[in-house]
């Protein structure tokens, strides 16, 4: 699923709905993958377009989080993001860390760094996150 900014609609649904979609994934026990490369487009604001995730990570402990950072930070060519997995069980834990780090190795050696530095320098600094949150506000609506 699109935590936001459905692509190719740049259609979302409402909490609301994003609740009925919480109610079905539990009810018949379905394991939630998020994809997010749009954060921040959709409204121009991160919290509100992190909703989904959020409403999903506290009313579940199995979740896949599939993160790209070259829209919303530029950097498209630089292969930057990141997987994220939630999970109550330990074990579950390390059979996900296990799993990714083959596919990592089989996927790449040596991932390009560069881009991977600029997102932790801007998100590891406060005035430069802030900056960059103004930067994504401004741009909403107007990329997609």
């Amino acid at each position: 699923m699109h935590v936001c900014a459905h692509n190719p609609t740049g259609v979302d649904p409402t909490p609301k709905q994003w609740e009925e979609i919480l109610d079905i994934v539990k009810t018949k026990n379905h394991f939630a993958a998020f994809d997010s490369a749009y954060q921040g487009f959709a409204s121009g604001d991160l919290e509100k377009d992190a909703y989904s995730l959020r409403l999903f990570a506290k009313h579940t402990d199995n979740i896949m989080l599939f993160q790209s950072y070259a829209k919303n930070f530029g950097l498209y060519g630089e292969r930057v993001g990141c997987v994220s997995v939630i999970t109550n069980s330990p074990a579950e834990k390390e059979i996900a860390m296990t799993r990714i780090k083959t596919l990592a190795r089989a996927l790449y050696s040596n991932p390009p760094i560069h881009g991977a530095r600029i997102v932790d320098i801007i998100l590891g600094d406060k005035e430069l996150t802030k900056m960059w949150h103004e930067d994504l506000k401004m741009m909403s609506g107007r990329i997609m």
